[in-house]
């Protein structure tokens, strides 16, 4: 089957991975939505690896989110693992900062969150390519594509709960301090939720200082609303934002392509995302998003990674919280303590690289961060 591609739009995920797993064809499945790349090595029905450009399926991250490891580890690893070459599961396991069977164990949950984040996806382009993954060694681990499917079933259902009680990312929660148990210290799992909800953070910003899937923070914050611990708190503004009037998804692209033609990167990528928010099954403009935002990753990487640039913050933590930026700018901000370059932080942040030359780009222009 060398060279199957095709959309998620004509072919699902699911029904690609039956006929895969019931083939047991080996090789590699690519899968691609915007900018976002998935990459499953498969070999006899089950995946045997994978990679993204999603940060928060990547090993190290998962390893912080389960508390294996911390920040300031973490960077040392990566660093190791671009001086040497070695995978940087095979880095922690050879310098002792992580036991071989943790290893798996998180490889494992990092190859089923990619392929049930992709499950998910109602667009997007994928291409099998039969030539079989390289050879597995001790650190690997194997899963059965069968598996991977049972529970994405599940999770449909469960994430119908999870709306149910929490609707929104960007909205806060209520702590019932009468209901939390003594077990749930500031050194747990839920001790660390509960105390960031009771900061005021929304849902979002909870996912990204505890690095958390989407699935595994809704399933605590399920469990913890279950047992009255916790509540989404009544929305503080009525209604939502005003629409604009604009473009139909075909003028979209064309605009975006004019962009590109002037060397306009970023008003590009602006207007393809709005062409590909309209027609979601577009091609063209899946494309024109990828050539827009390549071309202003690669000005940002020049300006802002490449010189090894420090970020500093100009204003004071407790001031973050109050200002008027987007989750992600927050917890970009709270970590530009000018001793972290650019590249740290974009190794380090549970945000694809480019979203963090952006957000460090607009904190600069907005006068809250200083880039040395």
């Amino acid at each position: 089957m060398r060279g199957l591609m095709g959309s998620f739009a004509i072919l699902p995920l699911g029904d690609l991975l039956e006929l895969l797993a019931r083939r047991g064809l080996a090789g590699t499945l690519t899968c691609e939505r915007g900018t976002v790349k998935k990459t499953i090595q498969l070999a006899g029905g089950n995946a045997v690896g994978a990679s993204s450009t999603d940060s928060r399926d990547q090993l190290g991250q998962l390893l912080v989110n389960f508390n294996h490891l911390d920040e300031a580890t973490m960077q040392r690893a990566i660093q190791v693992q671009q001086e040497t070459h070695v995978r940087i599961g095979r880095v922690l396991v050879m310098i002792g900062l992580v036991k071989p069977e943790v290893v798996r164990e998180v490889l494992a949950i990092k190859i089923r969150e990619t392929l049930l984040d992709v499950l998910l996806w109602e667009s997007g382009l994928f291409h099998f390519d039969d030539t079989p993954p390289a050879p597995v060694d001790e650190l690997d681990t194997s899963v059965p594509l069968s598996e991977v499917l049972r529970e994405a079933e599940f999770r449909t259902t469960a994430w119908s709960a999870f709306r149910g009680e929490f609707p929104s990312g960007v909205g806060t929660l209520e702590v019932d301090d009468a209901r939390v148990p003594a077990t749930m210290t500031a050194d747990t799992m839920d001790g660390r939720l509960l105390q960031l909800a009771r900061e005021g953070r929304t849902i979002d910003e909870l996912g990204l200082a505890l690095r958390a899937t989407d699935f595994h923070l809704y399933q605590r914050l399920y469990a913890l609303a279950r047992q009255g611990i916790v509540r989404a708190a009544p929305a503080r503004h009525a209604g939502g934002v005003p629409g604009q009037p604009g473009a139909g998804a075909a003028e979209l692209v064309e605009r975006a392509r004019g962009l590109i033609a002037d060397g306009r990167a970023d008003d590009a990528e602006l207007v393809a995302t709005r062409a590909l928010a309209l027609a979601p099954h577009s091609a063209e403009a899946h494309d024109v998003l990828v050539e827009a935002e390549r071309l202003l990753s690669r000005r940002l990487r020049t300006d802002l990674l490449e010189p090894g640039r420090v970020a500093r913050r100009l204003v004071e933590a407790g001031a973050i919280a109050s200002l008027k930026l987007s989750n992600a700018d927050k917890y970009l901000l709270s970590r530009c303590d000018g001793e972290r370059t650019v590249k740290q932080l974009a190794q380090l942040a549970p945000l694809r690289e480019l979203d963090v030359l952006k957000a460090l780009r607009r904190l600069a222009d907005g006068g809250v961060v200083e880039l040395g």
